[in-house]
């Protein structure tokens, strides 16, 4: 009896683990925009820091999630709100510009937990590079019509591709071979995505759910 009741309290933890969630309180933001620069360093992929794409003032929330085996596992900065064990090991805590973000439900989805993160912002903000380097492909978004998924090669690891997903409006100056700052150099726009793809950021948060989605690959 002992030995059952032992294996459920397992089975009950490791299911709470996996699935539980939270709601932001409302007018909570993710980043201290007072104490954070527009380059704050959401998470680290290999070594390379990945800066929020979203100015901190119009970032709306921040949430981790798989989207498949081929990409490179997010180490995330700040607290996690979803408050899950796992996560919290690998997470680097507290941090001056008081970074916070949810570990959303896997989803049925394969891959690293944190292999990818939606930056929840309005459609229509201005999408910033999250990384120093060069552009190397501009493609169409599969999930929305009018989107497209920028793709930029970090200066620090040439073998690292830096993915945003979701964005509209891509700047005249942004095209292949343009060289990108992080946090400085705009690559477009942060799409409608609410209407057709109900974002799972919308669970997370008080506003729509619109948002960019990060991740990280190796070419070889």
């Amino acid at each position: 009896m002992a030995i059952s009741l032992l294996l459920l309290g397992l089975v009950a933890l490791v299911f709470a683990v996996f699935t539980q969630t939270s709601v932001a309180t409302e007018g909570e933001l993710p980043i201290d925009p007072n104490n954070a620069a527009p380059d704050a360093v959401l998470a680290v992929a290999s070594g390379t820091d990945i800066s929020t794409p979203i100015r901190p003032v119009d970032l709306i929330a921040l949430g981790y999630h798989p989207e498949g085996e081929s990409l490179v596992e997010l180490v995330p900065r700040g607290e996690n709100l979803s408050d899950t064990p796992l996560l919290n090991m690998f997470g680097s805590g507290a941090t001056d510009e008081k970074i916070q973000y949810y570990a959303m439900d896997p989803a049925e989805r394969s891959g690293p937990r944190t292999g990818a993160v939606d930056v929840g912002a309005e459609a229509g903000t201005t999408v910033y590079a999250p990384v120093t380097g060069t552009i190397t492909a501009i493609r169409p978004d599969p999930s929305i019509r009018g989107a497209n998924v920028v793709e930029i090669k970090p200066s620090g690891d040439p073998n690292l591709r830096v993915s945003v997903s979701l964005v509209r409006d891509i700047s005249e100056d942004t095209g292949v071979d343009a060289s990108v700052t992080a946090g400085m150099t705009e690559i477009g726009a942060v799409a409608d995505s609410a209407n057709s793809l109900e974002p799972q950021l919308a669970s997370y948060t008080t506003g729509a759910g619109n948002h960019v989605t990060l991740y990280a690959t190796r070419i070889n």
